[in-house]
């Protein structure tokens, strides 16, 4: 599965590549399930077997390089899914036009980002996302 780029308006979000962000063992490393299941570890608790399987788990970190291919609209959002849930971070890129612009305005606690536009900034403005 990929991660999907939905916006509120007429933009569209094309991610150019997307980097997994470890801090630890990789996502589809499951050892760490397997809690002490040789029982050699002193004080072990037999039978203990850690498991992740109530479905609550996020995504892991993941960084995204991409752009909007069309013009974003003032107060317009993006929101992800997929293999993300929610945008923790976002840096825009700068636009060839003068006078114009496209800053983040806020990232709701939902993770789904909000954007003003300032002038008529033009199509392929870049976008540095974390999400998870």
């Amino acid at each position: 599965m990929a991660i999907t780029y939905t916006t509120s308006g007429s933009a569209v979000f094309a991610s150019d590549f997307e980097i997994e962000l470890y801090g630890g063992t990789q996502p589809d490393d499951t050892n760490w399930l397997d809690g002490n299941a040789g029982g050699s570890y002193p004080g072990s608790l037999t039978g203990f077997l850690a498991s992740n399987s109530d479905g609550n788990a996020v995504a892991g970190v993941k960084l995204v390089m991409g752009k909007f291919t069309t013009v974003l609209a003032d107060d317009e959002t993006l929101t992800v899914g997929g293999d993300a849930s929610r945008i923790l971070a976002v840096v825009v890129g700068a636009t060839s036009v003068a006078n114009a612009g496209v800053e983040l305005k806020t990232i709701s606690a939902a993770g789904v980002a909000q954007f003003t536009v300032v002038g008529a900034p033009g199509a392929n403005v870049t976008a540095l996302l974390i999400v998870a």
